[in-house]
């Protein structure tokens, strides 16, 4: 005991058994040849410390970008999501701690980054949680109105009324409409805040009453088409798939004015714009004709 107990503070022993398999297999192994993909290979079964660093050893060797693809391949194998992103978050964090203050190495960059991502996929498995949850509550709170409600408004002759199906049905609205506002609120704001955490792009317009006029220049490519080549069968369009909602994501991620607004506050705004466009305005015409023509011609 004397001597384990030496070896432990030493760091010379560890409670892991050396015998083969006695480890939780959060990432996926196989035993044979190396092969060229995100799994685990070992020649034999290997022990827990063999594992575990294994899995680190592979991260390394990642450049960022596949490094996340590494982990994401793993994670949608393991069954307890929230276990497997544990794990890793620990993992990840008494690694980063064992580097030197200061250190600039390219292990360490990559565990910062998976480290990022872990913590992001553990707030969307949160919120995804918190959705169940509230699931559950409005749930109970139909079942607790509609009964409330049939034993109020059914009749001796055990027939319901017109009257009471329509005010079930308002009752319902009211009880869970601010609840699912609360929902939604909650959720654009996390989805906000999770993409301003990625570069995007600050262009400032020197002018602000442009704001409109630059809204009109996407909505004139979103609507462009080459000229069709056949009678009564339209040009190809410019973007197959483009619509308003793809507009306020490029003005909100990318332009100045349009930071900070809510997505549905900057698509009312298009839809304002769009809804007073005069496409016979000659000016406007000049424009989708030039558009055309450098794109098609």
């Amino acid at each position: 005991m004397f001597l384990r107990n030496g070896g432990l503070i030493f760091g010379e022993l560890n409670n892991y058994s050396n015998k083969p398999g006695q480890f939780i297999p959060y990432f996926h192994y196989e035993i044979g040849p190396y092969k060229d993909d995100y799994f685990l290979y070992f020649p034999k079964l290997p022990n827990a410390i063999l594992y575990y660093n294994s899995i680190f050893l592979k991260l390394w060797a990642y450049n960022p970008q596949d490094a996340i693809k590494y982990i994401q391949a793993h994670y949608d194998l393991y069954a307890d999501k929230q276990d497997f992103l544990l794990f890793l978050k620990r993992q990840l964090q008494h690694r980063i701690n064992s580097f030197k203050n200061g250190s600039k190495s390219s292990k360490l960059s990559i565990a910062k980054i998976s480290l990022e991502w872990v913590e992001e996929e553990l707030s969307e498995l949160k919120d995804r949680q918190k959705i169940q949850v509230y699931n559950q509550f409005i749930r109970q709170d139909l079942v607790v109105i509609v009964k409330n409600e049939l034993q109020n408004t059914i009749s001796s002759t055990g027939a319901p009324a017109q009257l009471s199906i329509d005010h079930l049905a308002d009752r319902i609205s009211v009880d869970l409409q601010a609840k699912l506002n609360s929902i939604l609120d909650s959720t654009e704001t996390k989805i906000m805040s999770l993409a301003d955490k990625y570069e995007t792009g600050n262009i400032q317009l020197t002018n602000l009453g442009m704001k409109d006029k630059l809204i009109t220049l996407f909505l004139c490519l979103k609507s462009l088409a080459a000229k069709p080549t056949k009678k009564n069968k339209r040009g190809d369009p410019l973007f197959t798939d483009i619509d308003i909602n793809d507009i306020a994501q490029i003005l909100r991620l990318h332009f100045a004015p349009y930071k900070g607004l809510k997505i549905d506050s900057v698509e009312r705004r298009i839809y304002d714009v769009n809804s007073s466009l005069k496409l016979d305005d000659p000016v406007y015409m000049e424009l989708s004709k030039s558009l055309q023509k450098f794109f098609f011609q």
